[in-house]
């Protein structure tokens, strides 16, 4: 695991007594083993004192986040304030946060696992099969803008490039998995399985998204148990070959260790929003039965009551300069014919509303069982994304 990066600052020739105070000041907020003193390429700036802004600014990168604490002794938080306003006339992002509040614990302990949750994406493989949904127009991206933001490498294949899934056996494992199935001959969704999980294989791929539409109108089967398998078993997989809601659950798996759901945007209403999909992995849902994909009518879906009653809603635009987070309950799962298979209702404050019939970063979002509001505002704010108010 890799250590926070911490510079303890003070005045120059400050007492030896001045430092080990601060280093017993610094183990309230994180614990000893996941941090490291450094006097160069900080993560962390700790003030001490006042007089230690010129030791502050040495070696600054405009390609790294900075974290600032100061506090309220020895002028360390206006040591801190200077530094905070020299690295804003800079463009060098970086947060202040104050030593005393009762939340700075929490927000450091949040950084550290942003951090390692990023450095973890770099060189992550993402295949994208097929290609970006002609529907999802404000979806796609270039590849570079993800290997710029995340350091994600991104591998577009063909259908064409892959053997018909007819060529490949049914997978044992697939059939086990859903072996309480009647109502549905799943040989050929199994293929299906086996036909993504050779081409993971194959280009050592850590998460994919699908264009799954061609594969379900050519053919009349789908890919929608495939990718909630997939999910299951810890390797992200979207659907429609939406390049904005798989990196968002890649990012999400690698800070909390669970891949979101992805499902479209139903109704908003100021009583209620619902969302459904049907690609929803079989751990986040109780009771499930496998239907008809809702669009075509063919081939397999999850349908199912999604477990627990606390949730987070985010999404990322196709830039990766917004992003919408909002942590609700469910208080409905109904079970539409109009609308894809698992479905959820819940309730949003007036603003979470108005961004989201006003200003929204598309349709796709990310529903993850839980709160993880904090940590995805954290991860936001070290990668100066705007966390739309």
């Amino acid at each position: 695991m890799t250590q926070l990066r911490i510079k303890l600052l003070a005045f120059q020739g400050a007492p030896d007594t001045i430092f080990n105070d601060g280093i017993q000041r610094i183990e309230k907020l994180i614990k000893p083993q996941n941090y490291t003193l450094v006097d160069s390429d900080p993560d962390l700036h700790f003030f001490l004192t006042g007089g230690s802004e010129q030791a502050a600014i040495q070696n600054l990168s405009n390609d790294k986040f900075y974290l600032l604490i100061g506090s309220k002794h020895d002028n360390a938080y206006a040591s801190a304030s200077e530094v905070k306003a020299y690295m804003n006339s800079k463009n060098i992002s970086s947060v202040i946060l104050d030593e005393e509040d009762v939340e700075t614990a929490t927000l450091v302990q949040n950084f550290h696992k942003v951090s390692q949750a990023l450095q973890h994406l770099k060189g992550k493989q993402l295949g994208l099969i097929g290609d970006v949904s002609n529907w999802l127009i404000a979806s796609a991206m270039p590849a570079e803008v993800i290997d710029a933001k995340f350091g994600i490498k991104l591998h577009q294949i063909a259908w064409s490039e892959l053997s018909h899934f007819s060529d490949y056996p049914p997978t044992k494992e697939f059939l086990e998995t859903f072996a309480e199935v009647k109502n549905f001959d799943l040989t050929n969704t199994a293929r299906v399985n086996e036909q993504l999980a050779q081409a993971i294989k194959k280009h050592k791929l850590d998460a994919i998204t699908v264009e799954c539409f061609p594969l379900v109108k050519k053919d009349c089967v789908t890919a929608c148990l495939p990718l909630a398998k997939f999910n299951n078993d810890g390797i992200p997989a979207g659907c429609e070959g939406d390049l904005t809601a798989i990196v968002g659950m890649m990012l999400c798996k690698e800070l909390t260790g669970v891949i979101p759901w992805i499902a479209n945007v139903n109704k908003v209403t100021n009583k209620i929003c619902q969302f459904s999909h049907c690609t929803i992995g079989l751990d986040m849902v109780t009771d499930y039965t496998v239907e008809t994909h809702f669009e075509t009518g063919e081939g397999t879906a999850i349908q199912g009551d999604f477990k627990g009653d606390t949730i987070t809603i985010f999404r990322f635009d196709n830039e990766f300069k917004k992003a919408f987070i909002a942590t609700t309950n469910i208080i409905g799962r109904p079970k539409s014919e109009s609308a894809c298979r698992t479905q959820i209702e819940v309730t949003l404050t007036e603003n979470e509303v108005k961004l989201l019939k006003n200003k929204p970063l598309g349709n796709h979002h990310l529903i993850y069982p839980g709160d993880c509001k904090s940590i995805l505002q954290s991860a936001c704010s070290l990668m100066g994304i705007e966390v739309l108010q």
